[in-house]
């Protein structure tokens, strides 16, 4: 894949994630929807359409670059090993979480308390676990992902998924900006198959979401949690009634 058509890939990307059509773009950029697609399918974009949709997805063409190539970087799934040097040191493991959601080094230094000793400490560890590359001037290049899928039963899902998902529903749920629905019913084997596939793809938004708007002002977004689950389940007052 040429770097030009990756690059509007991303831009696509953006669109979606932000819920923009062509057509709505072709309007406030004051082209026809027609004239926008064609400039996707001829790639013919000038520099200065380019930063006129940049500017209106409130990006700059740093960070469509940088979200282009985060797109094609790293694995996703940790070694154990790695895991484990992680789930045994937790400070570790909020630097590096933090590093993963674009927080620089003197950054997590100024909001945290980390010490600029601990912090090259931290860098130096992270770069022996190959899970960075540490450059002069403590300058990081990720060399994973940053949405990492943890290992089912591994060292970070046996020490912190219970307290997660206890911290994460032990709250009223009654601020416009929560969700919180339970429903159930019964469903067939292909309406399952549709419910796991739709489920998939909104993590999968989710995931473009928090990419592109890594890109923005630490003010300009908030830490969010998603979780959802679903299986064949009864309820156990039923199955106890049950003859």
């Amino acid at each position: 894949m040429s770097q030009t058509t990756q690059l509007l890939n991303t831009l696509k990307k953006c669109l979606k994630a932000k819920g923009l059509t062509y057509r709505q773009l072709g309007e406030a950029m004051d082209l026809s929807e027609a004239s926008i697609k064609r400039l996707f399918s001829e790639q013919t974009f000038s520099l200065k359409r380019l930063e006129e949709i940049c500017n209106i997805l409130d990006l700059n063409f740093y960070d469509l670059a940088k979200i282009s190539t985060d797109a094609e970087t790293g694995p996703s799934i940790l070694t154990v090993h790695q895991e484990t040097v992680l789930a045994e040191t937790p400070k570790l493991l909020v630097f590096f979480y933090l590093l993963l959601n674009g927080r620089l080094p003197e950054s997590i230094i100024k909001d945290y308390k980390i010490s600029a000793d601990e912090s090259l400490k931290f860098l130096l560890e992270l770069d022996r676990l190959k899970l960075i590359e540490l450059h002069p001037d403590n300058k990081v290049r990720l060399l994973t992902q940053k949405n990492i899928t943890w290992r089912r039963g591994g060292p970070i899902r046996t020490k912190y998924e219970s307290l997660i998902t206890e911290e994460f529903l032990n709250a009223p749920y009654d601020q416009a900006e929560n969700r919180l629905r339970f429903e159930t019913g019964k469903l067939s084997d292909g309406s399952q198959s549709v419910m796991l596939k739709k489920i998939d793809r909104l993590f999968k938004e989710y995931i473009e979401l928090t990419e592109i708007d890594k890109a923005l002002p630490q003010k300009k977004s908030h830490n969010t949690g998603l979780m959802i689950a679903f299986r064949p389940w009864i309820f156990s007052i039923l199955e106890k009634y049950k003859q």
